[in-house]
């Protein structure tokens, strides 16, 4: 049976996508399964820390380059660090929270199961990130999370 795979991935933890490695190509020896990965920049403020240059004027169209910009990295991250065939995943960036925006494309693409890592920093989220606590917490899917 097929399955829907939804991978979140940071682009600034080069640490954790380091550990997703090993399980994404794992869960992707079985051809059938299929991959969606997301990314999400919070805001636009955040471009300089992601190492895009955006310079229009328009925020719209700040936003529409972004957008463009951040789908490019994280497809060159995938081809890059994951290796997999390009027939077998979709790449999605998005502006905005990432809480809400991971569960609206798991319940857009019918994800079968989440997968997201954490690193907790504060003793509030001693086990998960907070990120990774809202998913496990808000979702009736699978949920595989990968700790630091």
């Amino acid at each position: 049976m097929a399955k829907t795979i939804l991978v979140a991935i940071d682009l600034l933890e080069d640490s954790i996508i380091q550990q997703m490695i090993t399980d994404v190509q794992f869960l992707a020896r079985k051809p059938e399964n299929y991959f969606h990965f997301i990314t999400v920049m919070p805001n636009l403020r955040s471009l300089e820390a992601y190492g895009l240059n955006c310079d229009s004027p328009s925020v719209i169209e700040k936003k529409n380059q972004a957008l463009i910009l951040l789908t490019e990295k994280l497809q060159q991250c995938i081809k890059q660090q994951f290796a997999l065939p390009e027939n077998q995943y979709l790449c999605h960036a998005v502006i905005g929270t990432p809480n809400y925006n991971i569960l609206e494309l798991a319940d857009k693409t019918d994800a079968d199961t989440i997968v997201i890592g954490s690193s907790s920093r504060n003793k509030r989220n001693i086990l998960l990130g907070s990120t990774a606590d809202y998913i496990v917490n808000n979702t009736p899917r699978s949920v595989l999370v990968i700790r630091r």
